[in-house]
């Protein structure tokens, strides 16, 4: 069986492209400098065109924003553990649809109909290469470090809860040795109270050896498919859907995603990527906090508008057959779920795509005891997220080496990579102070006709841009839970004037996490461990 062996030379060329990525965003940033002082026209064209840039890229991702939150509502109107019985005569049950379509007066059930048409249409047209739903059997595949059980409790009872029949499904649960005694107990007792509801469920203790994630759910994830093979199951037959202990499916989920595994014929060679809502706990983190977790929502919701850009994400599922066939996830990965997109990528020479699931997976903003810990919490969160930066020698390297995959495609993918970090790290301090940095560092420029107007220049198209939250507030202010009793209206309020905290989040923990990341693989100060999120809930 192919599989997706990890580079293992680190000689010049893996320091280079290493240095790649950080080298860049300095460079950008010293040249601003260098024009701003000696060549104040070439700054102010270089910096209005790059805000401009970012003006239509806003209006792009509050466009994607809209429909992304359509598709989730129209989503959650299908009963998608029902319309499995569609699958077993496709052909049929269009034509059944299309008659329901036209004899449907309300919009919005119409607008419903419609969007479940199209996918199946797709099961009507590949129905010979569909997999019976009945043979698909998920697994839930839980990691858990030191959280509070109760998190962990929390998680298993909304898989219980969900639309699906979960006699069929396995709960795996991937705990620490390192996480002592106390969790161990913890998730024997909570096996031996649900395990009723699961056809298997197991707790795997993975040895105090490699101190990563990644690292855990494999050892967990080969326990399984020495199980599946002693019970003669098909691997490509079994989705694993790998869960954070905070991460609850919403009702939707398995059913949604047994229904696009169905109906995909290439379904080995895709990963299915919920929607990820950081709302578990919003109404009780900072308004910073709450503000970060509501961007890192939206974002994720607005990728799935692009699958073509989409990557694998905290919570994401795969067929057992493709993690054999990538030997599970790098265990010495610290972004593990990002990482593994690559893997599967190069595994299968190219042909992977990931497929959104609009049906989200519901996850805990950054809260721990203190606001000072709580944000340095969030920062080495996020500075892990966009530690990805290291998969740039991976990916560049691994091109090389894969005949297989078109240049074209090859070459695109490297851009993504390297734009999508580098864009992270320069965008926000850019858009935050960059019109003014000619009027800063020049003073003798202030005859400068360019120099005195670039400020109000750069403050018009950040004016305009600020419109662009417009889609943000409306889409978080409907779409977190209610606001529990605890606390008063003042609450709800401070839910909208948060959003005056845009910039400084998106500087401090965007730009400022990135180049924390892509400056210490620049000087080979590598992070050594995964970094895990303290939980706390109220």
């Amino acid at each position: 069986m192919k599989t997706a062996p990890e580079d293992p030379y680190h000689d010049w060329t893996q320091r280079m492209l290493e240095i790649m990525t950080g080298a860049m965003s300095w460079a950008f940033f010293l040249l601003l400098i260098l024009l701003s002082y000696f060549a104040i026209p070439w700054a102010a064209y270089l910096l209005i065109a790059y805000i401009l840039l970012w003006f239509i890229k806003i209006l792009g991702y509050s466009s994607r924003l809209v429909r992304g939150y359509w598709h989730i509502k129209l989503t959650e109107q299908i009963d998608w553990y029902a319309r499995l019985n569609d699958l077993r005569q496709p052909a049929q049950a269009l034509g059944v649809l299309d008659d329901d379509i036209k004899h449907t007066s309300g919009w919005r059930q119409r607008a419903v109909l419609r969007f479940y048409r199209h996918l199946l249409r797709r099961a009507a047209e590949n129905e010979e290469a569909m997999l019976d739903p009945d043979r698909v059997r998920h697994v839930a595949l839980i990691s858990i470090y030191n959280e509070d059980i109760a998190i962990l409790e929390d998680t298993i009872q909304s898989v219980i809860a969900a639309n699906y029949d979960t006699s069929e499904m396995f709960l795996v649960i991937a705990y620490e040795e390192r996480g002592g005694p106390q969790i161990e107990a913890g998730v024997g007792d909570l096996l031996s109270r649900y395990e009723g509801y699961f056809a298997v469920a197991e707790a795997v203790k993975h040895p105090d050896d490699i101190k990563t994630k990644a690292a855990n759910i494999t050892h967990a994830a080969t326990w399984l498919t020495r199980y599946i093979r002693q019970h003669n199951i098909d691997p490509e037959q079994v989705v694993v859907t790998t869960l954070d202990v905070d991460s609850r499916p919403s009702e939707q989920y398995f059913a949604e995603l047994t229904y696009r595994y169905a109906i995909t014929p290439n379904r080995v060679h895709m990963s299915y990527q919920p929607i990820s809502m950081f709302f578990n706990n919003i109404w009780d983190a900072p308004a910073l906090i709450r503000v970060v977790a509501a961007c890192n929502s939206f974002w994720v919701l607005m990728e799935a508008l692009r699958p073509h850009r989409l990557r694998n994400f905290s919570a994401h599922g795969q067929s057992l057959q493709t993690l054999i066939d990538t030997d599970y996830w790098n265990q010495r990965s610290i972004v593990e779920d990002g990482h593994q997109y690559w893997r599967t990528y190069f595994t299968y020479a190219g042909d992977h795509q990931v497929s959104p699931v609009y049906s989200p997976i519901y996850q805990d903003a950054v809260l721990v005891e203190g606001y000072w810990r709580t944000f340095k919490a969030q920062f080495y969160q996020l500075r892990r997220w966009v530690y990805g930066v290291v998969d740039t020698p991976y990916v560049v390297r691994r091109s090389f080496h894969e005949p297989g995959i078109s240049w074209s495609s090859k070459l695109i993918h490297i851009y993504r990579q390297i734009e999508a970090y580098f864009s992270l790290a320069v965008g926000p301090i850019v858009l935050a102070i960059g019109g003014w940095l000619p009027l800063l560092l020049h003073a003798e420029g202030t005859n400068s006709v360019l120099a005195l107007q670039l400020p109000t220049i750069v403050g018009v198209i950040q004016t305009l841009a600020l419109l662009g939250l417009v889609a943000p507030i409306i889409s978080s202010l409907i779409t977190i839970p209610p606001r529990p009793d605890r606390y008063s209206w003042t609450r709800s309020v401070m839910m909208v004037a948060q959003w005056v905290f845009v910039p400084v989040t998106l500087v401090v923990f965007g730009s400022f996490a990135a180049l924390n990341a892509q400056t210490r693989v620049l000087l080979g100060k590598y992070l050594s461990s995964f970094n895990v999120t303290e939980k706390k809930r109220v």
